[in-house]
């Protein structure tokens, strides 16, 4: 009786410890999305926006304003107008988190606005972070909704880690489907969350990419 009393009483540790592991990891992503959130909006603000006529356009979903960061440098330098795309479900905070970890593999997702006119435009670029190797829910919406014909289409994400291509070749057919034309798929690795790259040296990693 001793011994199961012992056992029983090691597993609850085990299982506070567990419990108690999990929670500090939420607390540390969360508090490292919303810091890098407010760090990447300061940077942003400094970026100008094109407001002259352009037959390009950089069109964005960002939580934590990585992909927002790299939607505006592509957007500077190609001389492009920027059209951001929000969804409610994935705000920074727990809530979320959450959700976004949940709907990472899902291809549909509630955008605002669902549709906007492309005709203006003859290069499109399409922006998202990267969720468990998939780009974000929101990029496969916008891809669904709208009409790409005779659009050439780039697909460009951030991510901590990796993407898988067969979510890649997904999203490709979806914007052929819709009668545009996949040039591209170009992202940036910025590392896992507590050793990612520095802002400055992100910055340097668009540019080098729009040159390949």
């Amino acid at each position: 009786m001793k011994f199961k009393h012992k056992y029983k009483r090691m597993i609850w540790v085990v299982a506070g410890l567990c419990l108690l592991l999990v929670i500090g990891s939420v607390i540390t992503i969360v508090s490292i999305d919303g810091y890098q959130y407010h760090q990447n909006q300061k940077i942003i603000q400094s970026i100008t926006e094109t407001v002259t006529p352009s037959n390009t356009l950089v069109v964005f979903f960002s939580r934590s304003g990585n992909t927002e960061l790299m939607a505006r440098k592509i957007a500077d330098i190609k001389k492009a107008h920027v059209f951001p795309i929000t969804s409610s479900q994935y705000r920074i905070g727990v809530k979320g988190w959450v959700q976004a970890l949940q709907d990472a593999r899902n291809t549909e997702a509630q955008i605002t606005p669902s549709k906007i006119d492309l005709a203006p435009y003859d290069t499109i670029y399409i922006g998202s972070p990267i969720w468990l190797y998939s780009p974000a829910p929101p990029a496969f919406q916008f891809a669904r909704n709208n009409d790409f014909s005779g659009k050439v289409v780039v697909l460009f994400n951030t991510m901590n880690s990796k993407f898988e291509q067969y979510y890649i070749d997904e999203f490709k057919k979806l914007i052929e489907k819709n009668g545009g034309t996949f040039l591209q798929h170009i992202y940036i690795i910025r590392g896992r969350m507590t050793q990612q790259m520095d802002i400055n040296t992100f910055l340097n990693e668009v540019e080098q990419k729009l040159k390949i």
